[in-house]
């Protein structure tokens, strides 16, 4: 039998305020999984509440989240799950004591139980289990795809000793085929590559775009000798090269440099070579199993690309990607992996994951809204979803937040910029004012799941794509009518909308359909280059008044910007956010600067905004300014809290 809640976390064991320093690579997309009787009440990333992206740290506001959404207290709870093993998690805590004096307990199950009294304010004397990475990942693909017998492989970077698993799995029990080792992890090859063409850590999803722009063929010999197919599925990363041998054959990009055709050949002969791996041994373990079910988890399969060929292929009839694959998802799947028996019937397969925190009452967003009336506008609209199709038909780039935040690194629409899916122009706008980012990479369509197969060529045998995992081809006859979901290569990254598991977002997307002849918008996630997905209404505000969107509908409400969203910051509350801290250097060659705490990153500020910041620890910019004798300096100061404030480096919110 299931137990009856049981919470699931990932991330490290030591909170925000723990004075403790470690390498950043070993934890990273904290979060908290809150299950009951097996089935999921809540699931929340740690990020979209402490506004930390892909922090490690341990998730305290996200476990306080889910069990308040239960309504209950941890004395509730009857089993604890992490996502590593209890070697790994021992190994990784002595290490870390090296290098932190004041760390003297090492025991895993002793330093959570501390960390999570802390977290909530209680001791926790229940069940705790440490649950091998790869296992948790495993769990979450198996126990949500709905398959009592299916092939699972996990792949990821790294994870306890593992960079990935096959198992096969009958009548819900599993066999272990395959323990991936980490020197022959594909998520550390692709990570390591990118490198060359200026990219680092969690941007391995811009050179997967960037490929699609790319001729493999000048650098495939280069790839080619890197790794090494075997027999029985295996493959084998060359461990014995340095970057000299990158360096013989390709000139590495600079991160700020112009991206010329040999860095997207260079991405597109990585991209074959992590596809030729992957399909060497999808291919063996397929064969010698007869099974024509596979799963995934693990950073790997949100290679959206690699998957989207294997729904093309005839190599699987059905293939499921857990969505929150990286390992916020392995709270899920601990959490899974603990509250479940082996032999247990199979459950229905997972069709949404709107577990996250939602947006308060329609009388709170409202009141929330009002305090922010002298930079925006805000009325209840309806019908709302004809003048929001109204606007988006026009041209309009649109904020949208409703009902519960969805879990994992997909906007799938609940905290969405969303845009007219027919107009390039979107496109190009998203990326240069909205996102600041590369102008190469795509945004996907969120359609109408009954119009799936109008406008993508998929096998009949696929009737669903909902949470984004894919990139299917644009029929030819659209790709020209879609100019602003469609890829260089023809393919777009697909959602379909369900009208019975969101009903609003698809009336919005039906209503934009009457009008304009096709069902679908353009659909990326609601934050700006520097920040988390938006959860609140108040960091939906916030993304709103410092970018370029042109409209945001949250709840009932279309909230639009006044003339001048800049003036009135003047009186509104500066804050310095905890993650950075101010630095000076004084003499005859001054420098003031902000500096990031958990990573090497440095912001040159004036002196002015240095004193403005130093100043009064709670108060608004007047305050401020006042205080430091700095109200001449007015129009310079804005401007360049406002830079601060888009980078979300300080924030700004009404005094009121």
């Amino acid at each position: 039998m299931c137990t009856l809640y049981t919470l699931g976390i990932s991330g490290s064991p030591f909170l925000a305020q723990d004075l403790v320093s470690f390498d950043q690579s070993w934890w990273h997309d904290a979060a908290a999984v809150l299950l009951k009787e097996g089935t999921v009440v809540a699931a929340i990333e740690e990020e979209r509440l402490s506004r930390d992206k892909h922090t490690s740290r341990f998730p305290q506001l996200a476990i306080v989240a889910c069990l308040a959404e239960a309504g209950i207290g941890i004395g509730d709870v009857d089993c604890v799950s992490y996502y590593t093993g209890e070697r790994h998690a021992r190994g990784a805590l002595t290490a870390v004591s090296m290098g932190n004096p004041h760390l003297v307990d090492t025991d895993p199950s002793s330093v959570l139980r501390d960390s999570l009294a802390r977290s909530v304010g209680a001791e926790y004397r229940g069940r705790l289990d440490l649950v091998k990475h790869h296992l948790a990942h495993a769990a979450s693909a198996h126990h949500l795809s709905g398959w009592s017998d299916c092939l699972v492989v996990t792949t990821d970077g790294r994870g306890d000793q593992e960079s990935g698993m096959v198992i096969d799995v009958r009548d819900n029990r599993w066999t272990t085929l395959l323990d991936l080792p980490i020197a022959d992890s594909l998520g550390l090859f692709y990570e390591r590559m990118i490198r060359f063409i200026g990219y680092g850590s969690f941007e391995e999803y811009k050179v997967m775009s960037l490929a699609s722009y790319g001729d493999p063929e000048p650098y495939r010999k280069l790839f080619q000798g890197l790794y090494r197919l075997l027999p029985q599925g295996r493959f084998n990363i060359e461990q014995g090269w340095d970057s000299s041998v990158v360096f013989e054959h390709f000139v590495p990009r600079r991160r700020h440099e112009p991206i010329t055709r040999k860095d997207m050949d260079f991405a597109a002969a990585l991209q074959e070579a992590l596809e030729h791996m992957a399909g060497h041994l999808l291919a063996h373990f397929r064969e010698g199993t007869g099974q024509r079910r596979l799963a995934m988890a693990g950073g790997v399969a949100l290679n959206c690309a690699m998957t989207g060929k294997l729904l093309l292929k005839d190599m699987f009839d059905e293939v499921f990607v857990q969505p929150a694959s990286n390992d916020a998802g392995c709270a899920l799947g601990a959490a899974l992996y603990s509250a479940t028996q082996a032999d247990r019937p199979s459950s229905p397969q997972m069709e949404h994951c709107y577990w996250g925190t939602a947006l308060p009452s329609t009388d709170e967003v409202e009141r929330i809204v009002d305090k922010w009336q002298d930079v925006v506008t805000a009325r209840r609209i309806g019908p709302l979803f004809d003048e929001a199709a109204s606007l988006l038909e026009s041209g309009a780039i649109m904020g949208w937040a409703q009902g519960r935040m969805e879990f994992g690194p997909r906007a799938l629409g609940n905290r969405s910029i969303i845009a007219d899916s027919r107009f390039a122009s979107a496109t190009k706008r998203i990326n240069s004012v909205i996102k600041k980012r590369d102008n190469f990479q795509p945004f996907a369509p969120s359609v109408l799941e009954e119009e799936l197969h109008t406008f993508f060529d998929l096998p009949c045998r696929v009737t669903k794509l909902p949470f984004m995992v894919f990139t299917a081809n644009v029929r030819p006859a659209w790709r020209d009518k879609l100019g602003a979901i469609t890829h260089v290569d023809g393919t777009a990254r697909v959602q379909t909308v369900s009208r019975k598991h969101n009903q609003r977002y698809w009336s919005l997307i039906r209503a934009l359909g009457d009008r304009t002849g096709v069902p679908m918008v353009l659909n990326t996630s609601f934050n700006n280059q520097a920040e988390p997905i938006v959860s609140s209404v108040e960091d939906a505000l916030a993304c709103f008044v410092s970018t370029d969107l042109d409209h945001l509908v949250i709840d009932d409400f279309l909230v639009s910007k006044r003339t001048d969203t800049v003036e009135p910051l003047w009186t509104y509350r500066l804050k310095l956010r905890p993650l950075f801290q101010l630095w000076h250097r004084p003499g005859p060659r001054p420098a003031w600067e902000i500096r990031q705490t958990s990573f090497p990153t440095v912001r040159p500020i004036s002196a002015e905004v240095y004193r403005l910041l130093s100043s009064l620890g709670d108060a608004t910019v007047a305050e401020r300014a006042a205080a430091t004798g700095l109200e001449a300096h007015k129009a310079a100061l804005l401007n360049e809290l406002l830079a601060l404030w888009n980078s979300r480096i300080v924030s700004l919110s009404p005094a009121a």
